[in-house]
């Protein structure tokens, strides 16, 4: 895979596009797990993703026994969280661009 549709992909997923559509719209070419790894390699999570890890996590917290667990979780939660709130103010930013270009 060479570099250029490696950035288009985590480019796509960071802009919240599923991978499974990054394959099948962009990439028909690639095997999808060539994406899937190549968009988690370079740390991209999809919105999904991060969604069904904070579900799973917050079903997780309801079965934790000792308080040790729960902080762990919870700070997890709180990285997840931290990261759909980054990736928002930055498509609103994003978006904020494109709209003060097409006013001009």
């Amino acid at each position: 895979m060479n570099k250029k549709d490696s950035d288009v992909m985590v480019r796509l997923a960071k802009e919240g596009k599923h991978i499974s559509k990054i394959w099948t719209e962009d990439f028909p070419e690639y095997d999808y797990w060539d994406i899937y790894f190549e968009v988690h390699g370079a740390g991209e999570r999809s919105s999904v993703g991060v969604k069904r890890m904070i579900t799973a996590r917050l079903n997780k917290l309801t079965e934790a026994d000792d308080k040790r667990n729960r902080i762990e979780i919870i700070d997890e939660l709180n990285d997840l969280v931290f990261h759909l709130y980054s990736r928002y103010k930055s498509s609103q930013q994003k978006l904020d661009e494109i709209r003060s270009v097409l006013k001009q």
